[in-house]
């Protein structure tokens, strides 16, 4: 049986990544799986590396741009024209334009079509104000699509417990859907020097959108500076918040200690870093989380979903309370400072990912998911 993956996205983000390990991996467990990216013209260019590096591992992947983010109906009837021709009848989506895209075309064009979807996130705007466990429904067109959409869906799985829970919450399922945690494969990026002479490199991973936190980490960084005069803080990633963030910066006069480095591959910064610090108040999944263990780089995070889910507080790194900048400033000192604290973290850490967080895990889970859908499908 062969599975059209279909993703629409504005970059290589977690979701890409997520796929860039597992249908490789299936591809060799004999699970026939093709995928295709959908994105906007401007951003077909991020996408092609990514493409090719998929096509070169086996999984046949294609990129297809579209003039605007509405074009959901012509994508519906192309994606339709083209499971039909390569005699394809699972389809398998990915973030919410996919799964309307999905939708659209189950309901009035291929009746038969096994409809799987992997539930990544929820708004951004929703997760920021309100996280987990809130009982305000929000009266939006997002929150009614979606509602309309997880029904329609033959099977939706969740990449958290936090996600699973939160379409609970909403009343978007009844009951807590199943999930799968991500793995990934181990990158060898090094190990991180020693603090020396009061110059640690700090690194935070993520885009630059309320959600991740950053503010909160750049009003504690003169508290961490009085500590260590020559820190240097590299921020990976882009995103909206790019220019207030550099006003933040020079208002806290901190500029000249941060490096902007726009989006670039962690895995050369990682290893060069003392501890990762992700302050994001809320995140589906957080990927950064288990690559750091894989490195063996000491996370600091808020206590929220899921960081929570993933790092065991004081065992395989360290949560803080949400928004509490002073805690989190204190948190960091401590770390950098206790270097044999930091040597039983990140062991723990790496242990946990070595135990659970692996690719070959998510695979056996994810192949498990499948023949229970495609049994109860005949």
């Amino acid at each position: 049986m062969k599975v059209l993956h279909v993703i629409y996205s504005f970059g290589v983000y977690g979701a890409e990544k997520h796929l860039m390990d597992l249908l490789p991996e299936l591809k060799k467990k004999n699970i026939d799986c093709e995928l295709l990216c959908i994105c906007l013209k401007s951003r077909v260019i991020f996408f092609k590396e990514y493409a090719e590096e998929l096509n070169n591992k086996g999984v046949k992947t294609q990129v297809w741009g579209s003039h605007s983010k509405f074009s959901i109906l012509p994508f519906s009837i192309k994606i339709n024209s083209y499971l039909r021709k390569n005699n394809i009848n699972v389809l398998h989506t990915h973030l919410f334009s996919a799964d309307l895209i999905g939708v659209i075309i189950k309901t009035f064009f291929f009746k038969q079509l096994l409809l799987l979807s992997t539930k990544h996130g929820y708004e951004e705007n929703y997760l920021v104000q309100y996280g987990l466990g809130n009982k305000k429904i929000p009266n939006n067109l997002y929150y009614l699509i979606s509602r309309l959409v997880v029904k329609r869906i033959d099977h939706n799985v969740a990449i958290s417990v936090a996600i699973s829970k939160m379409y609970e919450c909403l009343r978007l399922t009844q009951k807590p859907m199943k999930y799968i945690h991500h793995g990934i494969h181990e990158k060898k990026v090094g190990t991180a020097g020693p603090v020396l002479a009061g110059q640690p490199k700090i690194v935070i991973v993520g885009r630059l959108e309320e959600m991740k936190g950053h503010r909160y980490l750049l009003q504690a960084l003169p508290a961490i500076i009085k500590h260590f005069p020559g820190l240097q803080l590299y921020i990976l990633g882009e995103g909206s918040l790019k220019s207030e963030l550099e006003t933040l910066a020079l208002h806290l006069d901190v500029r000249e200690k941060i490096t902007f480095t726009g989006f670039v591959s962690p895995s050369e910064y990682l290893a060069q870093s003392n501890v990762i610090v992700l302050p994001s108040l809320f995140e589906p999944f957080g990927l950064v989380f288990i690559e750091s263990f894989a490195a063996k780089i000491p996370v600091v995070a808020f206590n929220a979903e899921a960081a929570n889910e993933i790092i065991d507080d004081n065992i395989t790194g360290f949560l803080v309370e949400k928004r509490n900048v002073e805690a989190l400033a204190e948190k960091i000192i401590y770390v950098l400072k206790n270097p044999a604290e930091r040597q039983r973290i990140v062991e723990n850490a790496y242990q946990k990912f070595n135990e659970y967080y692996t690719v070959e895990r998510m695979v056996k889970e994810t192949i498990l998911w499948y023949q229970e859908v495609f049994k109860s499908s005949k």
